[in-house]
């Protein structure tokens, strides 16, 4: 957050887990039968439904109905099926490999990664998108576009618009998905990368750079911010000041719903950064359990950071409390808002951060597009993510209660198809195990 090398200063090993998951083939058919459809678009319940799947699409949702001879079938009868979650800001290279099933078991089908060395994230993403891997489809930025001191990890450094231009170039041949600046990226390497990335059709995205304003960041073309820009730049710029003045900002926000400028506000990441790891941390320390030894090192060592510079502690708490009103405003506005995590404990910190969300002030089926609808709307794949319908992906979460009634239920899960792969409890418990014991190992 304040600086970035404080949650991912140590690139941690590969963690490869031998262990097999029994899963459905993709080629097989397969069928829920008498399952609450979560329509998430419109936050209703479509009850007693029959969806079929073949390899990784959904081919038909309908209202009761006979499952096909030879299918496997799923009887979903009082249970909830939703679509797959997206953690739209996750950083694979703080854990490492082992966390991709991690996010399957938890749901996540989909990881939007915001900052990685390149070599390491495109071979996660091969790991994954050939089924070498149980996991997430992973979606890649590469290293971030800045010129951060030189301790900074994850970087490709650029001091001008003509090395800004030339990253954004390498970057596209390598196939990457989005481009990603930081505090650090130059002014006008800035406007070279925000210029070159819109000729290469390359989304644009990350913290508003410190010699750029929000509104100048907005016209060269950022799709999303990251954090609310960390030390709430966004909101400070139309309240003019340290103290948010919503009446202020709302006309602001409709500028960039209008924009279509979305925000991924982070906001669980906001209210740990200073606390993650040690007793004051609201997380559940069974979930802490989940992170490796390079980042639980990592994290002791912020908290030595933070000991020096309680001020610090004071500001993150006072930006935290202000970032879940501003993201309330923000969705109330039409300001379209991802969840996502940066670099908390894989999959269980997206169901985290919707619970944040909530206790924002959104309605559970508003925090649940979040993580549905909204990645799929801002990533242009409407037609085939994001919702329970034919023609769409089949990755899905089946729960055992209504996430509308309460979104905590999100956790609650009975079985997760994984592009087109069934996982059920039993193999999802044995997941988590294999994942915590190499995590303590």
């Amino acid at each position: 957050m304040l600086r970035r090398r404080i949650l991912f200063g140590v690139v941690a090993s590969v963690l490869c887990l031998s262990a097999t998951v029994t899963v459905t083939s993709q080629g097989q058919r397969l069928v829920f039968t008498r399952v609450n459809v979560v329509d998430v678009v419109n936050g209703q319940i479509l009850p007693n439904s029959t969806v079929v799947i073949n390899g990784r699409t959904i081919t038909a949702v309908t209202r009761g109905g006979a499952p096909p001879a030879g299918a496997v079938v799923v009887d979903g009868l009082g249970k909830f099926l939703i679509p797959g979650l997206w953690d739209m800001h996750a950083h694979l290279q703080g854990s490492g490999e082992a966390w991709l099933k991690l996010y399957a078991a938890n749901g996540v089908t989909g990881i939007r990664d915001m900052g990685a060395d390149l070599e390491f994230i495109l071979a996660m993403r091969e790991a994954t998108a050939s089924g070498r891997v149980l996991g997430p489809e992973v979606l890649v930025a590469g290293p971030i576009l800045d010129d951060a001191p030189a301790d900074w990890p994850l970087r490709m450094r650029v001091k001008n618009e003509a090395e800004g231009r030339a990253a954004v170039q390498l970057l596209k041949r390598r196939g990457v998905d989005l481009i990603k600046v930081h505090n650090y990226t130059p002014r006008d390497a800035f406007f070279g990368i925000a210029d070159e990335a819109h000729r290469q059709k390359l989304p644009l995205a990350g913290h508003v750079p410190l010699k750029v304003t929000v509104e100048e960041a907005i016209e060269a073309g950022i799709s999303s911010i990251e954090h609310l820009s960390e030390d709430g730049k966004v909101w400070k710029t139309c309240s003019g000041g340290a103290q948010y003045r919503p009446d202020a900002c709302r006309p602001f926000y409709e500028m960039m719903a209008r924009r279509r400028v979305w925000q991924t506000p982070t906001l669980v990441t906001l209210s740990e950064l200073a606390v993650v790891g040690t007793p004051a941390s609201a997380l559940n320390p069974e979930h802490v359990a989940y992170a490796n030894k390079a980042l639980r090192e990592l994290w002791a060592g912020n908290q030595g950071f933070f000991v020096t510079r309680p001020e610090i502690i004071d500001i993150l708490k006072r930006l935290a409390e202000v970032g879940m009103i501003a993201t309330r405003d923000m969705a109330a506005a039409g300001v379209g808002i991802l969840a996502g995590c940066d670099g908390l404990i894989a999959g269980f910190c997206v169901h985290d951060e919707l619970g944040a969300m909530v206790r924002a002030g959104l309605t559970p089926s508003a925090a649940l597009q979040t993580a549905t609808i909204n990645p799929a709307r801002y990533l242009g794949r409407e037609a085939r993510l994001g919702s329970v319908a034919t023609g769409k992906m089949a990755n899905l979460v089946l729960l055992n209660a209504n996430p509308l009634d309460n979104i905590a239920n999100v956790r609650n899960i009975s079985a997760v198809v994984v592009a087109g792969r069934l996982v059920e409890r039993k193999e999802l418990d044995e997941v988590l195990f294999q994942v915590r014991n190499a995590a303590q190992q």
